[in-house]
């Protein structure tokens, strides 16, 4: 009774509104190559093509290929005839002299007169009389005065002639039969047929005459279409269709057990198409599509919808919805209180509230929904839902839910600081039974059982006990849930934002895969059909597949599961859908269509009768490839594909005729070296394979395609071989082989005799080499001595600083004058300081008798500065000594020998002069000879007594047959002779006049 006071409070909506569909033009803009479409045809192969005044064009649901390098005097071509069934399509162009029939998905030419054409041609003369084959769509364009034409059928064949009655021809062009209906050009849009049967009518007197096998009989049709004036008939005699196009709405046309019957399909906008521009029509059954062509604008192909939204005014506001309830076997209410069928806005009851919460029904059909100011409204049913009360809460509820008898609601407190769920037995709300909180928002709940409740929030999902009043995570991380759903199977899907939905399986939840764009990442709800399948609406379109691939992929991950995804070309407004937690955001009405909310309206739709489209098994074909090398011309293939052994780059087609969404379309592809699998299935994008340069070689390309939702595959495989270079193939690669032996085997004889000779030689070579050895075993390890000295040479060089330093210190300590105090601090200080940098650079004399150190260095330097620097070293010292150190160097004299080598070679120098002179004079000079820098260090000293001086001038000049132990002669001397050989130095000592000694040093020059 309730639902029969509902429909009494309802006003009718009469409007008559059509199928919805979606619309897609293509012109020269986007892919054909001219704008008038003369005639349409789909052949054997589920192929459309196209005739144009730019060529004949070929369409497979994504791409047209337009067939433009024929030899042919024009591309300006007509209509198609033939056989579609015998895979036979004949068309011609302009002229009429050339032909081109299509078989097997390929293009021959032909002449007027070949025999393959014989019973295709456009022209048939009779009794000297030449008639021009008609064709109901098109043939007005190349049918003039004198009005000569021809209708071929299977039984015989039509004349016709302007003013003069039909002739009828048996098959056998024997028998000659004159039909009394004298035939004008003006009755060509009257004429129409269906196989041998013909149809002309006459709306003037609304009649229809019927012609079959030559007999004419008057034919009565209860459908006043066919006589109607405004009806315009089109007629296509090769895949025997007729349309009948009235005021915006296109029929089919058909003969049923002798019955003309015209079918509405569609009422298309006047705002999409003109209909007098229409010159050809063909509708598409198997993928529920209609192609218009025009004369002018090109290529409508109208796709009709398997869903439907709701037609509204543009007076109507905020469309965006997110629940609702079943009203009726075919209607639903929702929150702002407008009701509605898949087609229209029926009734709207003002509720004035916004679609933004959720809504129950109680137990006398009752709505009940909750509002953001802490009531619960109640609309009566009883009043049409004009009358309303509430029940203020002390809470602030926001959403409501009725789940196993159960009526729950979802609070929060006046902060948003926490949140409860509070379940109540009845629709009073007087008595909270259980309450549980919560500290982040409540998006869903559903019962599991009588005592277990699913609770879904921004940060997880939870298990709640109503028995034992505890509160049990099972989510790990942080999931926000949107919505928990169960299917009559008793599986549980869980709807996350932003992560995927999920399969909770024994508390545990289990991660569905994704699209293959991840739209599914934010889906809405999980709703199953009576034959299996799921459908998921998301932000991204509504996707359908079986239960039974997620329940594998649940037990294997390995399991590929492939969506089906339905976007707004099959009829939606948008394709980003709605919804929220509650059970309101999803309604399965009685007539078994499924309504889902959206971001632009409802969505209804009936999931058994939603067609999916999957390619057929035979319909995968590999025929055509281009490379760079042809530009932008196709080659055509066979079985097998031979291909150069330079080419860098081949794109291979894998036509496939899928005139649905292309994200549907799921093609693979693997390449096989041999036996030896060289790539695993990969993705095909856009029908076409790249293949990348390979090696000479055979191979095999393994195409597959998904042909039904529960993965099966086509398969398609095509051979290829890359010929080798000459330089690739086995013989040459033998003679490379050959030939290198040979030059091997003669470098073999020829060095082994080589080696006997030089064997002889490296005998004696040997033997010197022996005693050469000896000899450098003793350099070396008089080398091996002097390292192992380096520290006594270091500590010889600092010894005389530190010295002096000492005794400066012991006279500061012995006197109490402060003017002398001063004077040694002073001398101390400055000496330290001079001490201090001379460190800096000990670090330096490790390399002092590496072998690798080299001679000279690349950076230039003057050796002016380097002796005054080692004479501030000194100049306290000698001074205490009363001995003054000149420097006469020339200041413009540079070097590059290794400046350390020669630092250490003049400070040990300096050292002996200072230690050996006693108020007196140290006189340091330099000057170049020849290809020489020669260095001269004079003092007035004690001078160096005979014995040394001879001792040295030999060690020297290698003249000694063992040296001295430094001990007895001291490391300083030693080690500058040592130094200057490094340098391919010389040193000579002299005595000086009156006394001291003169030391000269020879060094060579270098220069980059």
């Amino acid at each position: 009774m309730k639902r029969l006071l509902l429909s009494f409070c309802l006003c009718h909506f009469l409007l008559f509104f059509g199928q919805q569909y979606s619309s897609f033009w293509y012109n020269t803009d986007n892919g054909l190559p001219q704008n008038s479409i003369k005639d349409i045809i789909k052949d054997k192969y589920g192929f459309i093509w196209l005739s144009t005044d730019g060529g004949i064009v070929r369409y497979d649901g994504k791409n047209f290929l337009t067939y433009k390098n024929l030899k042919l005097s024009n591309f300006n071509f007509l209509y198609f005839s033939g056989n579609v069934k015998k895979d036979s399509l004949v068309i011609s162009n302009a002229r009429g002299s050339e032909y081109l029939l299509i078989t097997k998905r390929k293009i021959t030419i032909h002449r007027e007169n070949s025999p393959s054409i014989k019973d295709e041609t456009y022209n048939f003369k009779y009794k000297n009389k030449e008639y021009i084959l008609f064709n109901k769509n098109n043939s007005q364009s190349i049918i003039t005065y004198p009005f000569k034409a021809f209708i071929r059928c299977k039984s015989g064949i039509y004349l016709m002639e302007e003013g003069k009655n039909i002739i009828y021809l048996d098959h056998t062009f024997k028998t000659e039969k004159t039909i009394p209906i004298p035939f004008y050009l003006k009755n060509l849009v009257n004429l129409f047929g269906f196989g041998d049967t013909l149809f002309l009518r006459d709306h003037s007197k609304k009649s229809i005459i019927k012609i079959e096998n030559g007999e004419v009989s008057h034919f009565i049709s209860d459908d006043p279409l066919y006589t109607d004036p405004l009806s315009r008939i089109y007629w296509l005699p090769t895949l025997n269709q007729n349309f009948i196009i009235n005021k915006g709405k296109i029929y089919l046309s058909e003969l049923k057990d002798g019955k003309l019957k015209a079918s509405f399909i569609i009422k298309i906008k006047s705002s999409d198409i003109d209909m007098s521009s229409i010159s050809s029509i063909y509708f598409d059954k198997e993928n529920n599509l209609i192609y218009i062509g025009t004369v002018n604008k090109g290529l409508d192909i109208i796709k009709l919808a398997n869903f439907s939204t709701p037609e509204l005014s543009p007076a109507v506001e905020y469309r965006v919805q997110y629940s609702m309830l079943p009203f009726s076997k075919d209607q639903i209410i929702n929150l702002q209180g407008r009701i509605y069928d898949k087609k229209s806005l029926v009734k709207d009851y003002h509720f004035n509230t916004l679609d933004e919460s959720s809504m129950v029904y109680d137990h006398d059909q009752n709505i009940l929904f909750s509002n953001n100011n802490g009531r619960i409204y109640r609309r009566y049913a009883n009043s049409c839902y004009q009358k309303y009360d509430y029940l203020k809460l002390t809470q602030f509820p926001y959403l409501i839910f009725k789940d196993r008898g159960y009526y729950m609601l979802t609070l929060s407190d006046e902060n948003l600081s926490s949140y409860f769920l509070n379940i109540y037995e009845n629709d009073c709300f007087e008595k909270v039974d259980h309450t549980f909180m919560f500290k982040n928002y409540i998006n869903s709940v559903k019962h599991i059982d009588s005592d277990k409740i699913l609770v879904g929030c921004t940060d997880g999902l939870y298990l709640v006990s109503k028995s034992q009043q505890r509160i049990k995570k099972i989510s790990t991380g942080i999931l926000d849930i949107k919505k928990i759903t169960s299917t009559n199977d008793g599986n549980i899907w869980i709807i996350t934002r932003g992560k995927g939905f999920y399969l909770l399986k024994s508390n545990r939840l289990i991660k569905m895969p994704y699209d293959e764009n991840s739209y599914l990442s934010y889906p809405h709800e999980v709703l199953k059909d009576k034959k299996g399948f799921l459908w998921i609406p998301s932000n991204n379109g509504l996707f359908k597949v079986p239960e039974k691939k997620l329940l594998e992929y649940a037990i294997n991950n390995k399991t590929k599961v492939f969506y089906y995804r339905f976007t707004k070309d099959d009829g939606f407004k948008i394709n980003e859908f709605n919804g929220s937690g509650a059970s309101s955001s999803f309604v399965e009405l009685q007539n078994g269509d499924f309504v889902l909310p959206s971001m632009d309206g409802y969505v209804f739709f009936n999931p058994l009768k939603v067609n999916t489209y999957y390619p057929k098994k035979n319909d995968i074909y590999i025929e055509r490839i281009k490379d760079k090398t042809n530009g932008s011309d196709f080659t055509p293939i066979n079985d097998t594909l031979h291909l150069k052994n330079d080419l860098e780059e081949t794109f291979i087609y894998i036509d496939i005729p899928y005139f649905s969404n292309n994200d549907n379309l799921h093609i693979d592809a693997k390449l096989q070296d041999g036996d030896e699998i060289t790539t695993n299935w990969e993705p095909v994008k856009d029908r076409i394979y790249n293949l990348n340069p390979l090696p000479p070689g055979d191979y095999t390309l393994n195409i597959r395609a998904l042909i039904s939702p529960n993965n099966h595959f086509a398969y398609k495989k095509i051979f290829i071989h890359i010929p080798p270079l000459f330089y690739q193939t086995l013989w040459f690669r033998i003679f490379i082989i050959v030939i290198l032996i040979s030059i091997i085997t003669l470098i073999i004889i020829s060095r082994t005799r080589f080696l006997k000779t030089e064997n002889d030689e490296l005998k004696k070579i040997v033997e010197e080499k022996n005693s050469e050895l000896k000899e450098t075993q003793n350099m070396l390890k008089s080398e091996s001595e002097y390292q192992k000295n380096l520290i006594q040479t270091i500590n010889h060089d600092i010894t005389t600083p530190i010295r002096y330093l000492s005794m400066m210190s012991q006279k500061l300590v012995e006197t109490n004058s402060p003017k002398l105090q001063k004077q040694y601090f002073n001398m101390i200080h400055k000496s330290s300081e001079e001490l201090y940098k001379f460190t800096l650079n000990l670090k330096n004399y490790t390399e002092l008798f590496n072998s690798q150190t080299p001679t000279f260095q690349e950076e230039e330097y003057y050796i002016f500065n380097l002796i005054e620097e080692k004479k501030s070293l000194f100049k306290e010292i000698a001074l205490q000594n009363q001995t003054v150190i000149y420097n006469n160097s020339e200041k413009n004299i540079k070097l590059q020998v290794n400046k350390t080598i020669l630092m250490v070679i003049i400070h040990n120098l300096i050292d002996n002069a200072v230690k050996n002179t006693y108020e007196g004079e140290i006189m340091i000079s330099t000057s170049t000879k020849d290809s020489l820098i020669l260095i001269h260090i004079i003092d007035n000293g004690i001078g160096m007594k005979e014995p040394f001086l001879d001792y040295y001038n030999k060690l020297n000049n290698n003249h000694l047959d063992s040296i001295s132990s430094f001990k007895t002669k001291g490391l300083g001397l030693h080690l500058v002779i040592q130094l200057l050989k490094k340098l391919n130095g010389n040193i000579s000592f002299e005595k000086n006049q009156p006394k001291g000694t003169q030391v000269e040093i020879s060094i060579p020059t270098f220069s980059q």
